[in-house]
């Protein structure tokens, strides 16, 4: 019978985004598997008061603050601070700046803003990762002019990872749905004016890779030939009805040169 696992309130506090410092820590704590991390994060921090709060509402969770603080004035009045506070703290860059300097013999700039550009690129790519998970199969109808690509196609035509791979790769904000035989998509997909790609397959290859994802399941109209060949035909007519739309097809394509293809035919560029 195994222990039930410690929950640990963590605390991220960072002057950019926080990202870098979460995955470092995650990737400590998941070697310690009797803990049962509870992350909460505080980017973009700047002030004294905002640290204060941070620290106060840390010492009533008994949370272990960890903080990747550039600036030197905001990591010293957190030192001075927790004399008077039952809070654990730790610092990731201080020890760091500290010992590169006297390696170098140099002084550090201790200026948050020259993170900014790294910041930012980080907080976008994380934005696109997220619309993309929350706009996947069919998700998000009414946010899917925030896009930058929407992708369409019956099951099994990689939609969701080729919307990850353009996401997590180019930064884009991918929307995929489904195209289901006899069943309408929304109005807002006919009108919507963003670069759209459809995707087609043959059919044997489609039937091939449902049987291989049911391979348990026994005879079904998913994987039956028949049945495909008329939801292809389906996803063509549907296909037609769309302006602007490019077909693609993944038949014999990897999720990256399926990407690719995206990218040179609807003439998409990374964000």
């Amino acid at each position: 019978m195994s222990l039930p696992k410690r929950k640990v309130h963590i605390f991220i506090v960072s002057d950019s985004t926080g990202i870098t410092a979460e995955r470092v820590i995650t990737a400590v704590l998941v070697q310690f598997k009797q803990v049962k991390p509870i992350f909460k994060k505080f980017p973009f921090i700047k002030t004294k008061e905002q640290v204060q709060t941070i620290l106060a509402r840390a010492e009533k969770l008994e949370a272990i603050v960890i903080y990747s603080l550039v600036s030197q004035e905001l990591r010293t009045w957190i030192h001075t601070e927790n004399r008077e506070r039952d809070v654990y703290t730790i610092d990731l860059l201080g020890p760091l700046l500290k010992r590169m300097g006297r390696l170098w013999n140099m002084i550090p700039a201790f200026h948050p803003e020259l993170l900014k550009g790294l910041g930012e690129e980080s907080l976008h790519l994380a934005e696109s990762i997220d619309f993309t998970l929350k706009h996947d199969d069919g998700q998000g109808i009414e946010t899917l002019g925030k896009a930058d690509l929407v992708i369409l196609g019956v099951s099994r035509t990689s939609k969701t990872p080729t919307s990850l791979y353009l996401s997590c790769n180019n930064n884009l904000k991918v929307a995929n749905v489904p195209i289901i035989l006899k069943v309408r998509p929304p109005k807002k997909i006919f009108t919507l004016k963003r670069p759209k790609v459809g995707f087609t397959i043959a059919p044997k290859r489609l039937a091939f890779i449902r049987q291989k994802r049911l391979e348990y399941a026994g005879p079904t109209d998913y994987t039956d030939i028949t049945f495909i060949k008329k939801e292809l035909e389906y996803s063509h007519e549907i296909f037609r009805e769309i302006n602007g739309l490019q077909v693609i097809d993944v038949t014999n394509s990897s999720i990256e040169e399926i990407a690719n293809t995206i990218m040179s035919a609807v003439r998409l560029s990374p964000r």
